[in-house]
């Protein structure tokens, strides 16, 4: 690949392919300037460090949890929130090298921050005073992080682990252990639960 023709864009989207394939771990300027065919220096004069790199390729990602247009005054604030922490999740889910990054230090590029900015902006729509709107900001992004790093489980892990519990010592599990089973990283274990967590934000507008 010629060096003139390399855009930043093209280095986030190798990286978060790389990322994708081997993990956080993977990505050095050196392997990824081996899997773009140039120069490792040609890379530094795109991003200085490769934290920076890192943090274009959480904002690259990002970034498309954010092609909804923001509401207008005639749109639903929960609505509005549930697309967008809908679409985090995915964008999360999609590239789990992200939230391993997140992991191990926070998410405070300019990406990150503007989807932070849309979420506060419908939570003070909403009616919400400003310590409100940003507990309300951190609750629903600290679930939706929380639902995307625990999502893996396997039911016949969870259910080896319920049948072996002994049911004297632990009632309230031996009779909801098919519900257990059926509920933990289910598929709708995410959208139910934001839809409470969303319902419970916006309350304390009236509250």
């Amino acid at each position: 690949m010629p060096t003139q023709r390399l855009t930043a864009e093209m280095i986030t989207t190798a990286a978060l392919e790389l990322m994708d394939a081997d993990g956080p771990a993977a990505v050095s300027m050196r392997t990824l300037a081996q899997r773009l065919g140039v120069g490792t220096m040609t890379l530094y004069g795109y991003y200085r460090s490769r934290d920076e790199l890192l943090d274009a390729v959480v904002d690259a990602a990002t970034a498309r949890a954010l092609h909804r247009r923001p509401g207008d005054a005639g749109t639903d604030p929960a609505a509005e929130l549930t697309a967008l922490f809908t679409a985090l999740h995915r964008t999360l889910s999609e590239h789990p090298g992200l939230y391993r990054i997140r992991l191990s230090r926070p998410f405070l590029s300019p990406g990150v921050l503007r989807l932070c900015d849309r979420a506060l902006g419908e939570l003070r729509r909403a009616g919400l005073d400003d310590r409100a709107a940003v507990r309300g900001y951190r609750t629903l992004y600290l679930f939706t992080l929380g639902c995307v790093t625990y999502a893996a489980q396997d039911p016949a892990d969870t259910s080896a682990a319920l049948n072996a519990l002994p049911d004297g010592d632990f009632p309230h599990l031996s009779a909801l252990r098919p519900v257990m089973v059926d509920t933990a990283g289910g598929a709708e274990e995410f959208p139910a639960g934001l839809r409470t967590v969303v319902a419970a934000v916006l309350a304390g507008a009236s509250g």
